[in-house]
């Protein structure tokens, strides 16, 4: 810990690059949660396409396959719920002039958007473990 004394250039910087950091949280957040959906609306394009041929090939009455394409369905859903919760703007009331309360709404609007976000993340790594599954049981077992 520095002593006691003006602030040197270098602690100002690294202060305002926190203070910059902790501004654009809701900005990454929020775009984190557009790529999951454009994500999620991608791998739904590929999972609808291994499960609903129209011939019906011989892979789809198999139950692991059916198992698998329903949680990744199941698991890309939450994760779209969640990217939405995460975008989604909703309406705070505050007192203008109370900062410690704008302060407490600010931390509580991000933590929300956070678990929403963290939430999406962990449903969408898990539709996509379960549609590489739902891939590899359809090559090897053809």
């Amino acid at each position: 810990m520095r002593p006691v004394g003006p602030e040197i250039p270098e602690d100002r910087r690294l202060r305002e690059w926190f203070a910059e950091q902790e501004q654009r949280n809701f900005d990454r957040l929020e775009e984190g949660a557009k790529v999951i959906v454009q994500l999620v609306t991608a791998l739904y394009g590929l999972l609808f396409t291994v499960l609903a041929l129209s011939d019906q090939p011989a892979y789809l009455r198999m139950p692991v396959v059916q198992w698998l394409g329903t949680l990744g369905m199941m698991a890309f859903f939450v994760a779209l719920l969640s990217a939405l919760v995460t975008l989604f703007p909703w309406r705070s009331t505050f007192q203008e002039d109370n900062l410690s309360e704008m302060k407490r709404l600010n931390e509580q609007v991000l933590n929300r958007k956070f678990w929403s976000l963290a939430v999406s993340l962990g449903a969408f790594l898990a539709g996509v473990c379960l549609l590489a599954l739902m891939i590899i049981v359809v090559l090897w077992r053809s």
